[in-house]
């Protein structure tokens, strides 16, 4: 019998969020956060048609975002 090896993955750790949670997380609209993610400055994934984010990815774009930023993409 062989034994199948399992890649590791990271935990969730916590509940996923949905593109309305995320978006009132950040205070930006739902249309603004899916831009977001397709210029990959948000990392988010389609689950079963939705889209879903961890809050540590959504912490990790606030902290990495410039002081100035007005968050509609124009510094």
């Amino acid at each position: 019998m062989t034994q199948e090896k399992k890649v590791p993955t990271k935990p969730i750790g916590e509940h996923l969020l949905t593109l309305r949670e995320a978006a009132d997380v950040l205070r930006l609209n739902p249309r603004t956060v899916r831009e977001y993610v397709h210029l990959g400055k948000i990392e988010g994934r389609l689950i079963g048609g939705r889209w879903r984010f961890r809050r540590a990815d959504l912490d990790a774009f606030f902290e990495n975002a410039p002081c100035n930023w007005d968050f509609t993409g124009k510094n």
